[in-house]
């Protein structure tokens, strides 16, 4: 860190005349009120879209299989019917649901949203 002196002579050289240095007091930061300050309504967030998905399973498979795969091809996932499947917003894990059918739409009925904590040890990449 600079001092003053040196800074006076420093901003001298670079502005061709005497430089003058004031010190600023700034006041001491009040954690309670900056927190208080940067609380925000839930309302806020109301309107800000995340991404869903849900894991209805997995498959392995050699690239010659994946080339000769057609419109009418079936993929078998290692997932059986009636099992529940995990549920990310925006890539990160959320929860549990069991699939639906509504109408001619697949659905997800909530069983299980997990706490942060939970969360937290996951996978981030369904």
């Amino acid at each position: 860190m600079m001092k003053e002196e040196e800074l006076k002579e420093f901003l001298s050289r670079i502005h061709g005349e005497e430089a003058s240095v004031n010190k600023v007091d700034f006041p001491p930061l009040d954690r309670v009120s900056i927190a208080e300050k940067m609380r925000v309504s839930v309302h806020y967030l109301e309107n800000i879209q995340v991404h869903i998905t849900a894991e209805l399973g997995t498959a392995t498979m050699k690239i010659r299989d994946i080339i000769k795969i057609g419109e009418d091809s079936v993929i078998e996932l290692d997932q059986p019917v009636g099992e529940t499947a995990e549920i990310y917003v925006n890539n990160q894990p959320f929860g549990r649901g069991e699939i639906v059918v509504i109408g001619s739409n697949f659905g997800i009925r909530m069983d299980n949203i997990y706490k942060f904590e939970e969360r937290a040890g996951m996978v981030s990449e369904p």
